[in-house]
């Protein structure tokens, strides 16, 4: 249990430093762009590094484990599309328009 607690508890961590600084503070939107951009490309991609360099290659290679992640990764996202798609709120999107980003 204590393994588990290990793992999860930097990311959640994270999430709610993020989330008590922007409650305190309340900062203008130009600063939450920054904070995100720092969280997303320069502090998770650091943390999930550190975490990988230090399990072994063994724990890693499991082939049950990925399997099952990559399974339930791919349902949670086709379960969330397939809402989404059907949902009367997604018909004006810029994703389904054919229209580019």
């Amino acid at each position: 249990m204590i393994d588990i607690l290990n793992l999860a508890l930097p990311y959640f961590g994270l999430i709610f430093i993020g989330f008590a600084c922007g409650r305190s503070k309340g900062p203008p939107e130009a600063g939450l762009a920054w904070m995100s951009f720092f969280l997303l490309y320069v502090s998770l991609p650091a943390l999930l590094f550190g975490i990988m360099s230090k399990t072994p290659f063994e724990e890693l290679n499991n082939p049950p484990f990925l399997i099952a992640s990559t399974l339930g990764t791919m349902s949670a996202f086709v379960l969330a599309m397939s809402i989404g798609s059907i949902s009367p709120c997604c018909t004006h999107s810029v994703w389904w328009s054919g229209r580019s980003f």
